[in-house]
C-alpha cells in the first residue's frame, strides 16, 4: 500500500484558508489517500522550514503571504514562469530536491477564461502593487493583453513592479484613464471591512468589465458598484481553485478533471 500523501500551506496566519478544504476535496475524488495541513511560521521559523518539511517526506506545499518573495529565493530550483514573476507558491519536494512554481499566473487565466473575459487585445488595469500584482501582470501579458497599467498608491513598489516588468505603465489612483477590464489585486473590500471599495463609481464607468481577486465575500463592494453601473463582473474565487488545481497537477504528476474545480467552487460559493 502506497504511503499516505503528505501536502500543506506555509504562511504566517492561515485559521480561514479555503486550501485545505480545496486539496483534501480534490485528492478525495482522485482516489488518493492523504492530507492537506496548514504550516503557520513566523519569520524566525522559515530558514528552517524546507529541511523540516523534507524530513517529514512532504510531497508538496502552496505558499501564501507573506512568504511567497522570500521562499523564491531558497528553493533549488525554479521553473521559468516563477522566475519571470518574481514568486513562488507552490513547492514540489522530489529525491532531495526542492522545486519551485508559481501556479498563481493560471489561476488568473483561468478566473478570466471560465468568465468568458477574453483578455486578447485588452487595455487592462490592475489596482494595487502588491505580491499578487505580478501574476496578474505575467497572466495578462501571457494572454497578449495590448496594455497594463499599474496604479497603486505605493509608487516605490510600482516602480519596482517597473523593473521586473518594463513593458507595464504606472500611475497613482488619480490618474487612472479609461480601459477595458479593471482588476483589484488590493485587499481593500475584503471580510471583515466589507462596505469598502479601493476606487468609487467615476472610475468604474471608464471600464466595460470589473475582476477582483478578493473571494471573501463572494460579490465584493468593488463589484457590486460595478455591476450597478452595467459593467461585466468577474469574482476572485475561481483564481483560488485553479491554482489549487495546478499545484496539484505538479504534486501528482497527472492532470485533473476541470470539472472538479467547478464542483469545489460552486460549493465554496455557497459560504459567502
Amino acid at each position: 500500500m502506497k504511503q499516505p500523501i503528505k501536502l500543506g500551506l506555509l504562511g504566517k496566519q492561515l485559521s480561514h484558508s479555503l486550501s485545505p478544504e480545496i486539496h483534501n476535496f480534490l485528492l478525495k475524488k482522485q482516489g488518493f489517500i492523504g492530507d492537506y495541513q496548514t504550516y503557520a511560521l513566523n519569520e524566525q521559523e522559515l530558514p528552517y522550514v524546507l529541511s523540516k518539511m523534507a524530513n517529514e517526506n512532504i510531497l508538496g506545499l502552496n505558499v501564501t503571504i507573506p512568504y511567497k518573495e522570500t521562499l523564491f529565493q531558497m528553493v533549488d530550483h525554479l521553473d521559468e514562469h516563477a522566475r519571470a514573476i518574481g514568486a513562488i507558491n507552490t513547492i514540489h519536494f522530489k529525491d532531495g530536491i526542492t522545486y519551485g512554481y508559481n501556479t498563481d499566473y493560471l489561476g488568473v487565466i483561468g478566473m478570466f477564461k471560465k468568465a468568458h473575459v477574453t483578455l486578447k487585445g485588452k487595455d487592462i488595469t490592475i489596482l494595487g502593487s502588491g505580491g499578487a500584482a505580478k501574476a496578474l501582470v505575467y497572466a495578462f501579458q501571457q494572454e497578449k493583453a495590448k496594455h497594463i497599467t499599474v496604479a497603486a498608491r505605493n509608487q516605490e513598489a510600482c516602480l519596482a513592479l517597473q523593473r521586473l516588468f518594463p513593458y507595464i505603465h504606472i500611475c497613482d489612483f488619480s490618474h487612472i484613464t479609461k480601459g477595458d477590464l479593471i482588476v483589484n489585486t488590493t485587499p481593500v473590500g475584503m471580510f471583515p471591512h466589507v462596505a469598502n471599495s479601493p476606487v468609487d463609481r467615476n472610475v468604474l464607468t471608464q471600464f466595460a468589465i470589473a475582476g477582483d481577486i478578493v473571494y471573501n465575500p463572494f460579490l465584493t463592494k468593488f463589484l457590486t458598484l460595478a455591476k450597478k453601473e452595467g459593467l461585466t463582473i468577474v469574482t476572485g474565487l475561481m483564481m483560488l481553485v485553479d491554482q489549487a488545481i495546478a499545484a496539484e497537477e505538479i504534486w501528482l504528476g497527472k492532470q485533473i478533471d476541470d470539472t472538479l474545480g467547478n464542483e469545489i467552487h460552486d460549493r465554496l460559493k455557497g459560504r459567502f
